[in-house]
């Protein structure tokens, strides 16, 4: 049996690495047992697995497949957990047990970053980055072979970054040529994209340590040959390798994350206060199906992946245990509606030479619920100060397209992109948000 370190402890990763190790476990695909160790120095949940023999419960909720699924199990694969300050020791021991062979790291986007003050004897080092270092030269001095690092950390280039700063920890704490070589050579990096809503804990639940989330789950593995032979889990339940990560961060920035900000505040300044209700309205049904179809033509991948990807999210923004709310979602959406809508709606336009209908009308509902605009809602933008008072004059549409701190770029000077987003926002401010929806989606 080989070892993976888990050095994150939260409730993502126990729902999410966990599950998949232990469904692979019993089917015979793998054979690993799994170390937790906190990046941090919380020792709440580590202690709270100790106490409980490192097993706890994961419910997974939802639908999936077409079908409700509300299912609970144990998790077992958890072999032992280390208190990273009180048993740092236990950890360099394991850096030097042969059976490891896999790092997972989970210490949130701002946990691979790189600190020019960080000491090698330091230890344990603050800095994850530093930490792996120190960690892996004990292994290198032992003269064992590299491991396989998996960060699922929600930045680009995840593992690349990881093994960047790494190597810049050598470098400046002089570490032997040998060990940057061995770094380059006897390690892999392989790049992830994870995907799965994990919910937390119920406080009800007398598993202290039980997480509850979603039933789907992807994990997109840029996977070489080392990570293929020691997790050979490509097209299982969710897993997929691929050579080029770019197209499926792509699907889920403007597919996923895109319907969300493209549909809730027009819903939400209709009346409608929840995920789950904005989806079973026949109006909003119907606008979001449309809006999915402009932002499908923009993204590179086969159709029946994009078909099926698709209906997957909105089996998932229709889960009947998640109270999901749309005003919750509306935090910063001027800022959320730059990168993931403005991209599928100028890629759009270079495919279609036209403005798409309504990703075009999301963009006009955007400006409208700033303004308050179209809607007898009584409520405050969920925003900064200087965004939601903001002077934006007798011609908002061009006055908020016209900004390139926002956008990157000024939108007014695209004339079709303006046009289209200012009869919608007229369209919103004459005749009400609803009726505006019934405009764009019956015509």
């Amino acid at each position: 049996m080989t070892k993976v370190l888990q050095i994150g402890e939260g409730n993502f990763l126990r729902a999410f690495a966990e599950d998949y190790i232990q469904k692979a476990n019993e089917k015979g695909l793998i054979n690993k047992e799994v170390i937790i160790c906190q990046p941090r120095s919380n020792t709440k949940t580590i202690n709270a697995l100790k106490a409980q023999g490192c097993e706890y419960h994961v419910t997974l909720a939802g639908r999936f497949g077409g079908e409700v699924v509300n299912v609970r199990k144990k998790i077992n694969c958890v072999s032992q957990c280390i208190d990273t300050q009180s048993e740092y020791s236990k950890l360099e021991e394991l850096f030097c047990d042969e059976e490891l062979e896999i790092i997972i790291t989970n210490t949130t986007e701002a946990g691979i970053c790189f600190d020019e003050n960080e000491k090698r004897d330091d230890v344990p080092n603050k800095n994850i980055p530093a930490r792996l270092t120190n960690l892996l030269y004990k292994r290198y001095n032992a003269g064992l072979k590299g491991l396989i690092f998996l960060p699922v950390e929600l930045i680009e280039d995840n593992a690349d970054t990881l093994r960047k700063y790494m190597l810049e920890y050598s470098k400046i704490w002089n570490l032997d040529e040998n060990f940057i070589d061995y770094i380059k050579n006897d390690c892999s990096f392989c790049n992830t994209l994870v995907d799965r809503i994990v919910s937390g804990h119920k406080e009800d639940d007398e598993d202290v340590c039980s997480v509850n989330a979603e039933p789907y789950a992807s994990w997109v593995i840029q996977a070489d040959e080392r990570l293929k032979k020691a997790f050979p889990l490509d097209g299982f339940d969710g897993i997929q390798f691929s050579n080029d990560l770019a197209p499926y961060r792509t699907r889920k920035v403007r597919i996923l994350n895109g319907t969300h900000t493209m549909s809730v505040l027009a819903a939400y300044m209709c009346g409608i206060d929840i995920v789950r209700d904005m989806m079973n309205n026949e109006l909003f049904a119907e606008y979001i199906n449309l809006g999915l179809e402009e932002i499908k033509q923009t993204i590179n991948l086969p159709k029946e992946e994009l078909d099926s990807f698709a209906n997957s999210v909105l089996e998932r923004f229709n889960n009947p245990f998640i109270d999901h709310k749309l005003y919750d979602i509306s935090l910063n959406s001027m800022a959320k509606f730059g990168t993931r809508c403005l991209p599928s709606i100028m890629d759009y336009m270079k495919i279609n030479g036209k403005a798409p209908k309504i990703l075009s009308f999301a963009f006009a509902a955007l400006i409208a619920f700033y303004l308050k605009e179209g809607t007898d809602r009584e409520y405050t933008p969920n925003d900064s100060e200087c965004i939601i008072y903001g002077n934006y004059g007798c011609d908002p549409v061009r006055e908020i397209l016209s900004d390139e701190m926002t956008w990157g770029e000024n939108l007014y000077d695209n004339e079709m992109l303006y046009k289209a987003v200012f009869n919608s926002y007229e369209s919103i401010r004459i005749n009400g948000i609803e009726n505006a929806v019934k405009e764009v989606v019956y015509g």
